[in-house]
C-alpha cells in the first residue's frame, strides 16, 4: 500500500499576472532593444573622430550664390581627391590640403571675385541622416571654404552629396483602421 503524505495547504491567497501586463512589459523590453539598436550598430561611430570634414560655405542663400558654391565645388573636387589619394595618415593629409589651398584660392577666384577664406580648424558639423546611419551635431576638424561673408545653408560634406541632400519625402496616405471604420459605419 502507499504510504500517505501529508499535504501542506498556503493559507495566503496566490496572485498571478495579468497577460496584459506581461504584455505590456514584453513590449518595452522589445522598444528598448530598438531605441538601443543604432548605438550597437555602430551607426554612431560612422564617422572616424579623427576624419576630416570638408565644408563650403556660401555667401548668402540666394540661387547665384548657391550655384556659385557649386562651381567651386567641381573646380576644387579634383585637387581634393588628389590630396586624398596620396596620405597615409591624418597628418599628412592635414599637411596636404594646407599645401593644396593655395590653388583652392586660385580656382575658386577664377569662378568669382568674392573674397575666398580658407582654413583647416574644429567646425561645428550640423546634424545629418545618411540611409541607417545618424551623424550628430559635433566638433570636427574641417577644411572649411567660406565665399564671401559665409551666411548661407552650408553643406558639411561636399564631397558626398547623398549624406547633403535629404532623400525625397514619399507622401503615404493615411493608415486606415477597419475596427474603427466599422464602429464609426455603425453610430
Amino acid at each position: 500500500m502507499i504510504e500517505d503524505y501529508e499535504i501542506f495547504r498556503n493559507d495566503q491567497p496566490q496572485t498571478k499576472r495579468s497577460p496584459w501586463i506581461e504584455l505590456l512589459m514584453s513590449l518595452v523590453f522589445i522598444q528598448t532593444l530598438l531605441f538601443l539598436l543604432p548605438v550597437i550598430s555602430g551607426a554612431a561611430d560612422a564617422v572616424p573622430a579623427d576624419a576630416i570634414q570638408i565644408r563650403i560655405v556660401a555667401n548668402s542663400n540666394t540661387k547665384e550664390d548657391q550655384e556659385i558654391k557649386s562651381l567651386v565645388l567641381q573646380e576644387i573636387q579634383p585637387l581634393l581627391q588628389k590630396a586624398t589619394d596620396t596620405f597615409q595618415t591624418t597628418a599628412q593629409l592635414e599637411q596636404e590640403l594646407t599645401q593644396v589651398s593655395k590653388e583652392f584660392s586660385q580656382k575658386a577666384g577664377d569662378i568669382t571675385e568674392q573674397t575666398i577664406h580658407i582654413g583647416l580648424a574644429k567646425a561645428l558639423i550640423p546634424p545629418k541622416k545618411d540611409g541607417i546611419h545618424f551623424y550628430g551635431q559635433d566638433f570636427h576638424k574641417a577644411l572649411v571654404i567660406t565665399i564671401g561673408s559665409g551666411k548661407g545653408d552650408n553643406w558639411w560634406c561636399a564631397l558626398f552629396p547623398k549624406v547633403c541632400y535629404q532623400e525625397e519625402e514619399v507622401v503615404e496616405e493615411p493608415v486606415k483602421f477597419w475596427t474603427w471604420d466599422w464602429i464609426k459605419s455603425k453610430f
